[in-house]
């Protein structure tokens, strides 16, 4: 008979949490527009991972080879990306409300860029070092998947930064901005900051990385507490700012217009400039024209741009 260790109760646990946020998170990701830099589109991305991760974990009870266990081992690092991704989305719309045209649409094009550029290359380093790797205890010795990790830690502080910086710019315009998601971002470092804290003590200490090795239950507690607790707390505090959060607010007038709406998610940085922003893009497009030949439009398109400074200077 198989024996269930701790690390696969854990598990169980896990993959039924996971499959809910993916639900909720592929909700999130449609209400909100489906586009890279909008944030919510990495939840999907990092439920998926973790699902698949769990299903791994999970098939090491009856798994003769080490297959299953490698995959488990590498998608348990691969996770650092998306979310630090999903939070760069988030702190994006924070800053599109708190800065003036155009200096909004430059921070989406280009700082949101510098920060986004590193986390996809630690992203890649980390796959590199895990598919070198012999065995799954390997993984943790490969020098591409600390350099990874150490490019995750540099993230996180230009997120820090950028956190603190919104602070300031609030202060400075006197804007309130998106107030809770930032507050949100604010409560969600700390957890992610002892999430990567876990992975540089799982690469860089022995004595941890032989602990975990063993599979003693120390080991697997302290990444219970370290590593896979924080990771669930900010998913679950990003879907609630999804699922609470306006897609997009509603006019002055009355209920904003399908183009209006497309414009004010195409300034506010919901559709990147990636294929499944411009596939988003052109299905809302595609859509509003058609509605647009049926309806007439609630107000013309002076009055909808009062209405979208007013609800900026607002917010």
């Amino acid at each position: 008979m198989a024996h269930v260790t701790l690390s696969d109760g854990l598990a169980i646990w896990q993959l039924v949490y996971y499959v809910v946020t993916l639900i909720c998170s592929i909700f999130v990701s449609f209400r909100h527009g489906l586009a890279r830099s909008s944030g919510w589109i990495f939840l999907t991305i990092f439920s998926i991972i973790r699902v698949v991760g769990c299903s791994a974990q999970i098939a090491t009870i009856t798994a003769t080879s080490d297959t299953a266990e490698t995959i488990a081992t590498i998608l348990g690092f691969l996770g650092l990306s998306p979310l630090l991704l999903a939070t760069l989305g988030i702190l994006t719309r924070v800053y599109y409300y708190l800065l003036e045209r155009p200096y909004n649409t430059v921070f989406n094009l280009f700082v949101a860029k510098i920060v986004q550029i590193p986390a996809v290359v630690a992203l890649i380093l980390c796959i590199v070092g895990a598919t070198s790797a012999d065995t799954a205890a390997d993984i943790m010795t490969q020098d591409t998947v600390k350099d990874g990790v150490i490019v995750y830690l540099v993230v996180l502080i230009l997120l820090i930064l950028l956190t603190i910086g919104a602070y300031i710019t609030r202060h400075v315009t006197e804007r309130r901005g998106e107030r809770t998601m930032l507050l949100i971002i604010t409560l969600s470092l700390p957890f992610l900051l002892v999430r990567i804290i876990n992975s540089l003590l799982l690469i860089f200490d022995k004595h941890f990385q032989d602990s975990t090795a063993e599979g003693s239950t120390s080991s697997v507690l302290t990444e219970l507490f370290m590593a896979r607790i924080e990771e669930m707390i900010v998913v679950l505090f990003y879907l609630y700012a999804g699922l609470t959060h306006k897609a997009v607010p509603e006019g002055d007038h009355g209920k904003r217009t399908n183009k209006e709406k497309i414009a004010h998610r195409a300034a506010r940085g919901d559709f990147g400039d990636g294929r499944l922003g411009v596939i988003s893009l052109a299905i809302a497009t595609a859509g509003a024209s058609f509605k647009r030949e049926n309806d007439k439009p609630s107000q013309n398109d002076q009055d909808a741009e009062i209405g979208l400074v007013q609800y900026r200077t607002t917010r």
